[in-house]
C-alpha cells in the first residue's frame, strides 16, 4: 500500500512599480500614509475608516475592496512611518494575508514613490493563476497612480 503526500504550494503575488508625481514629497506623503484616502484614488477601494485619530505605527484601519468581482473586508495595521520617507502596512484580519509599503523620494520637485505589495490570496479568487493575478493588480495601481495625480494637483 502506498500514501500520496500532497505539497500544497502557497500562492503568493509580489509586485513593485515606481511612479513620479508632480507634487512635493510632503504632500504626497501625507496623503499616502492616511488609509482614509485609499478610498479616493484607488479604483477598487470601496472604504476605509481609521480606528486612530491620527495615522501612526500601530494604528489599525479597516478597508473594504471590490476587485476582480470578488468583495473584501480587511482589518489592516500601519507597521512604519517616518515623515516623507516610508509608509507600511500589513493586514490583520481578512480573507487573505497581503502587506505593502511606499518609499518616498525627491526627485526635483517631484516625488518618486516606489511601491512594494506581497499577497498570498490562497484560494480566494479560484483558480486564477498568481501570474495573472499580479498583471491585473499592476495594472490596477498604475491607473490608481494615475488618479492619484490628478487628486494633489487639485
Amino acid at each position: 500500500m502506498s500514501s500520496t503526500v500532497k505539497e500544497v504550494q502557497r500562492q503568493l503575488i509580489e509586485a513593485e512599480t515606481e511612479y513620479v508625481l508632480k507634487a512635493p514629497r510632503s504632500k504626497v506623503f501625507a496623503y499616502l500614509s492616511n488609509p482614509v484616502n485609499d478610498k479616493i484614488w484607488q479604483g477598487s477601494c470601496v472604504d476605509a475608516q481609521l480606528h486612530a485619530s491620527a495615522p501612526a505605527s500601530g494604528a489599525e484601519y479597516s478597508i473594504k475592496f471590490s476587485f476582480l468581482g470578488r468583495k473584501m473586508d480587511f482589518r489592516a495595521r500601519i507597521l512604519d512611518v517616518r515623515p516623507d520617507s516610508d509608509y507600511a502596512f500589513e493586514v490583520i484580519d481578512g480573507p487573505f494575508y497581503y502587506k505593502g509599503q511606499y518609499r518616498f523620494e525627491e526627485d526635483g520637485r517631484h516625488t518618486r514613490i516606489h511601491w512594494h505589495f506581497a499577497a498570498e490570496p490562497g484560494k480566494f479568487f479560484g483558480i486564477l493563476p498568481a501570474s495573472i493575478l499580479r498583471k491585473v493588480l499592476v495594472s490596477q495601481i498604475e491607473k490608481d497612480f494615475v488618479t492619484l495625480e490628478r487628486q494633489l494637483a487639485a
